[in-house]
């Protein structure tokens, strides 16, 4: 293998769509439940009990965060891909094994925890169907439309891609799936703490998200069901309390993601402009000084901190490599997520200048110096690879 050592420079880290940095309210607010109050929720003595009170209160702060009522159940996870997972399994449960409603239906764009608890579901006996995409990057509606079957128990969409940053028509497919009464799961972890939403308002019965793209942990996530829909512990045994399902309860990573849920509310403005002011300046420059360069969803609504580039004769497999190597750290995809250029040529982008695609993703602590220094990098790297592709066709 390749050596990769950074070359001089601070990093520019673009990948927060992977993981984000922990905030530093979510270190601090966990520091007294790793020293201090370190003892079991359920016990029946003053340390127990100070923390269940604690734990009530410190709810709010994610109801608030994605505008759920009280009426709402929230699940602590400990990942977005429990929380996927959980609402899957209560929805089979519940569905298919009682009612014989075994049909489920996915979009393109879902992260692999999704795919392979809907795999799972077919190894069970129930039939998966995938909803296709328009080339804008959402879902074909009318297709999904005539995927739904008065056997369909879920549909479960992401509500806005992390690789390419598109919002989906949340409203329209909630409302197909009331009308033709089916449940509705959506996957909130690339949407949270960017977007402002409610979900009392989205029409959804499922929220899921991870709490580490909003600068959180990696251990924790979270599950909101709408009151009466069916909702199924993963693991056994634990308390009911405090939205409790099962399983030992992981107080300092919970109270890490409330602060988060805090902060992330705070930031919400920002996000949507001064964020999305450094994304577009950075779209701007790099368009400009590479003019093959294209951005293919510019026109489209999305995320403020998203942006994908595809840079025509620059395979983004060796950009990627030189940007790494300067310390700039972007993504193609992964075996969690899709890989960005299947997803591309899933949109009918042509295959070669979906190869030449990166996405990059802000968060709410990038800088105008990072960004501006970025510019530079990429510009230069693409400039390198294309000179280097010059030379092999002169030979």
């Amino acid at each position: 293998s390749i050596p990769m050592q950074k070359e001089s420079g601070p990093v520019i880290y673009l990948d927060n769509h992977s993981a984000a940095r922990p905030c530093a309210s979510t270190l601090e607010r966990m520091k007294p439940y790793l020293f201090d109050h370190w003892g079991a929720g359920f016990a029946p003595h003053r340390m127990g009990q100070e923390l269940m009170a604690a734990l009530d209160s410190r709810y709010q702060a994610l109801y608030d965060l994605v505008g759920a009522t009280s009426d709402d159940t929230c699940v602590f996870t400990s990942s977005g891909a429990e929380a996927v997972n959980q609402a899957l399994w209560s929805v089979f449960l519940q569905s298919a094994k009682k009612e014989g409603k075994c049909h489920f239906i996915v979009s393109s764009l879902e992260d692999l925890p999704t795919l392979q608890m809907m795999h799972r579901l077919e190894e069970f006996g129930c039939f998966v169907k995938t909803a296709p995409l328009l080339p804008s990057g959402q879902i074909d509606v009318e297709a999904l439309s005539s995927l739904i079957s008065p056997r369909t128990a879920l549909v479960s969409v992401t509500m806005a891609d992390g690789l390419t940053g598109v919002l989906q028509p949340i409203e329209e497919i909630a409302q197909l799936c009331r009308e033709k009464g089916a449940l509705l799961h959506l996957e909130a972890s690339y949407a949270i703490g960017k977007l402002s939403f409610s979900f009392a308002d989205l029409g959804a019965d499922y929220l899921s998200f991870s709490g580490d793209r909003m600068h959180a942990l990696k251990s924790s996530g979270a599950l909101f069901a709408k009151a009466g829909k069916p909702l199924s512990p993963l693991i056994l045994g634990g308390s009911e309390q405090a939205g409790l399902r099962g399983g030992a309860f992981d107080i300092p990573s919970f109270m890490g993601l409330a602060a988060a849920a805090g902060q992330s509310a705070l930031f919400l403005d920002r996000m949507s402009l001064e964020t999305a002011r450094l994304r577009d300046l950075f779209e701007y420059e790099l368009l400009k000084q590479i003019p093959k360069a294209v951005s293919p969803f510019a026109d489209q609504l999305r995320l403020p901190n998203v942006s994908v580039l595809s840079f025509p004769g620059a395979h983004a497999e060796a950009l990627l490599y030189l940007l790494n190597k300067k310390g700039l750290y972007a993504s193609l995809g992964g075996p969690f997520s899709q890989s960005l250029s299947y997803l591309l040529q899933l949109m009918n982008i042509d295959a070669s200048l979906a190869e030449a695609s990166i996405s990059f993703s802000l968060s709410r602590y990038t800088t105008e110096e990072e960004i501006l220094r970025a510019i530079g990098l990429v510009a230069e790297a693409v400039s390198h690879l294309h000179t280097l592709s010059e030379q092999v066709v002169s030979c």
